[in-house]
């Protein structure tokens, strides 16, 4: 007994100590000053401007309005929240019509499945930004890491998940998704272990990482086990002479173990095979001039609002179309449309000629390398340079009626392009989601939970729902374990080792916050539930699941924010014995 109120005892004094050092650099402390002091405040803050990226939207309300003005503020919250909306529109865009459809592409030609693809191109693809964001920056406030990560696993495999099986219900691969559970609960355990004293260890640290290595391990292992059960599966039936559509089993394992290109709406197989027959049949025979209809095929693949699309559409649907234009129209300026159920794959010979220039160009920006001089020559000017002379060797190897071979270096350069516009763009939401948080007065621990898992979940949301709703169920299911698991192990786990290595003990401090262990019992227990009831259903993703993932992820919200309120307390803390202690 002496010991654990020893143990709470160290816990509070270091929270304490964190506290006062903490507080007056921490910018939510701008709400105890007058109106007259925020923007000053603001200026000399380095925590207000810690999330800014292209615009500091903070600045832009404190100071270029101010509090003062009453009802000019309430305008600029009003625009940022317009400006939010358009964030989710570009991000809805990019994922449905430049992500998923590249994804399914390079799954079908490396061969792997839809699961594997999911908690591998589609995990590092989502998280890959945040993680660099993370070790980039091991100095950030862990309190607000702790509730990012965790938060963000709770609402990808909550909502995102959730959503994804009430879109598209599914047969789950029971071998997947216990694997990838397990792996998880393991994995949120172990931190939660580690971080109780609030010391992470060096050693503890570098365990979070190898969970990861051995998971993708086990992740390739099962997926060439089950290629070669479909193989032998395949060879019994051939000396057997039965046909490989009568046999369910058989099936069932080429589901799992193959990719199948889907059509975007409804959702049918198709075969590329006979695709590439019907749309280049006629090319043989005819052999048009190279650039046959060269300027108009690049209007018709740049225009924005396609006729059929138009014509079928309601007045609502007209109304999203033209707000949606100017989004989609600067997309198609700088990103490659690659997709086998489309004509032609996509290729526009001299929209995807003027991507070698317009993409690398966006790289350098996003990448802050766009002035960087190297012998003596800015980077934009050897992209240039270099640009030039590929769009050249392009157009004279290029075809307007056909894809040339080197076509699938295109899926590359679009999936590069879409995970680009998805970071930038998540950004800029996480930078406005934290000034609106800030402008709720909500603490650290709720906009890590909140805000921020939102902000930096945004990705995931947009990117599996779309591909859900393509028919590609079981890559955006297994993207909301794979994805969450990336940035928790490698995120969290890199951070703490950067963090421990500094230190002459290799111990580094990791405050959970208020709402860390929320994060932990909820997300544990979620993962428990799917698990259970999919037991239950034998492996049947059914709706009801969805639901219940669902209201499990808001019962957490609302316990949250019943702690935020003090009406109850959260999971760690105890206001009685901290009014015993501070007595």
């Amino acid at each position: 007994m002496s010991s654990l109120v020893g143990n709470v005892s160290q816990r509070l004094s270091r929270h304490l100590n964190y506290v006062f050092t903490e507080v007056t650099h921490d910018c939510s402390a701008i709400h105890e000053l007058a109106s007259s002091e925020k923007c000053q405040f603001i200026k000399s803050t380095e925590s207000c401007r810690s999330n800014v990226y292209y615009f500091d939207y903070t600045y832009f309300l404190y100071c270029t309005i101010g509090e003062d003005n009453g009802w000019k503020f309430d305008l600029g919250v009003a625009l940022l929240t317009f400006m939010l909306i358009l964030c989710f529109t570009m991000l809805a865009t990019t994922a449905d019509q430049f992500f998923c459809p590249v994804l399914a592409v390079i799954a079908k030609t490396l061969s792997i499945s839809e699961s594997v693809a999911g908690v591998t191109i589609l995990a590092f693809g989502n998280g890959s930004p945040d993680l660099f964001t993370a070790v980039s920056n091991p100095n950030d406030d862990t309190e607000l890491m702790f509730g990012e990560l965790l938060g963000a696993g709770l609402f990808v495999v909550g909502i995102v998940a959730g959503t994804i099986l009430v879109i598209r219900p599914f047969h789950v691969y029971s071998a997947a998704v216990v694997r990838d559970v397990v792996f998880f609960i393991f994995a949120v355990s172990w931190i939660t272990v580690c971080a109780y004293d609030e010391r992470f260890t060096l050693s503890d640290a570098i365990v979070v990482v190898v969970v990861y290595v051995l998971y993708l391990v086990v992740v390739l292992i099962d997926f060439f086990v089950l290629r070669q059960r479909l193989h032998e599966e395949a060879s019994r039936m051939s000396l057997a002479g039965d046909l490989p559509g009568n046999d369910s089993y058989y099936n069932e394992l080429r589901s799992e173990a193959e990719m199948v290109i889907r059509e975007p709406i409804r959702g049918s197989e198709l075969d590329i095979s006979k695709t590439r027959i019907s749309v280049f049949v006629d090319v043989h025979h005819r052999y048009p001039p190279r650039n046959h209809h060269l300027f108009r095929d690049f209007f018709e693949h740049i225009n924005p609002i396609q006729g059929d699309d138009w014509s079928n559409s309601g007045w609502f649907g007209r109304i999203l179309t033209v707000l949606k234009a100017p989004v989609v129209f600067t997309l198609l300026l700088f990103i490659p449309v690659m997709d086998y159920s489309a004509i032609r794959h996509g290729w526009s010979k001299l929209l995807n000629i003027l991507h070698c220039l317009t993409l690398p160009l966006m790289t350098l920006f996003v990448t802050g390398l766009l002035c960087t001089t190297f012998l003596d020559f800015p980077a934009w000017a050897w992209s240039l340079i270099f640009s030039c002379m590929i769009m050249v060797a392009c157009f004279f190897t290029s075809r307007t009626d056909r894809p040339p071979p080197y076509h699938l270096v295109y899926a590359l350069l679009a999936f590069v392009g879409s995970i680009q516009v998805i970071y930038v763009v998540a950004q800029e939401v996480v930078s406005l989601l934290m000034t609106l948080g800030l402008v709720l007065e909500l603490s650290k621990s709720m906009l890590g939970l909140s805000v921020l898992a939102w902000g930096n979940s945004i990705g995931d949301l947009f990117s599996n729902i779309a591909l859900a709703k393509r028919g590609y169920g079981k890559m955006a299911f297994a993207a909301c374990f794979g994805g969450p698991l990336f940035n928790l192990c490698l995120g969290l786990g890199s951070t703490m080792i950067v963090r421990a290595s500094k230190k002459k003990d290799h111990v580094a401090f990791s405050r959970e916050g208020a709402m860390g262990e929320n994060c932990e019992w909820f997300l544990v227990q979620l993962l428990a539930t799917i698990l259970f009831v999919l037991m239950l259903t034998g492996f049947q993703g059914r709706r009801s699941l969805g639901l219940i993932m669902i209201i499990i992820y808001l019962m957490f919200l609302l316990f949250c924010t019943l702690g935020e309120l003090e009406v109850i307390d959260p999971f760690g803390i105890d206001r009685r014995n901290e009014g015993e202690f501070t007595n």
